[in-house]
């Protein structure tokens, strides 16, 4: 998920990062705030059907991160 990340934010680290914050807040909406960080959680799954859910309800939450990245330019 990193690299897909990456690759979205077109080089802009500020807007990676956003999107970091983004997708562990919603982790941690639904599991608690107990969850270290994205990586820790992705490696707690034998498989990527939770984590990729995990992406769904924080691209809902996308358009904050853009508004934000658009307000820094």
């Amino acid at each position: 998920m990193h690299g897909s990340r990456r690759a979205e934010a077109g080089g802009d680290r500020g807007l990676e990062a956003d999107t970091a914050a983004v997708l562990l807040d919603a982790i941690r909406r639904e599991f608690g705030n107990d969850v270290d960080s994205v990586p820790s959680f992705n490696d707690a799954w034998a498989d990527g059907r939770v984590p990729l859910r995990m992406v769904g309800a924080a691209g809902r939450g996308r358009r904050r991160v853009l508004e934000g990245s658009a307000a820094r330019r």
